[in-house]
């Protein structure tokens, strides 16, 4: 196994291609970033899709302000099959981030 993570920020996109050599992706917690402002009433939504299977982004979970639901045990595995993976976040408000962290399956 090898660790993976990525940091997601409103309006940017971030593909994460699978590469045979590393086998499959398994995506295993999302939480807010340490920028993430306590008085917001944001709910964040992390988004995915799948290119030439989900072209339309798909909710993988939802967060909101730290100490309410500032983290979400996720258990969704990516293949080689299936190309490029694009993820993102959408009703940050501030300079919330996700973080995404998982393992590569060799």
């Amino acid at each position: 196994m090898t660790f993976w993570g990525i940091e997601l920020k409103e309006g940017k996109l971030v593909t994460q291609k699978i590469p045979k050599a590393k086998g499959r992706l398994r995506v295993t917690k999302a939480c807010l970033g340490h920028d993430s402002y306590p008085n917001t009433n944001a709910r964040i939504l992390i988004e995915c899709s799948v290119q030439g299977k989900i072209e339309d982004p798909t909710v993988l979970c939802s967060l909101e302000k730290p100490g309410k639901r500032n983290m979400c045990a996720l258990d969704i595995e990516f293949g080689e099959d299936d190309g490029e993976v694009r993820f993102s976040v959408s009703g940050c408000k501030f300079k919330e981030s996700v973080h995404l962290t998982g393992y590569f399956i060799e």
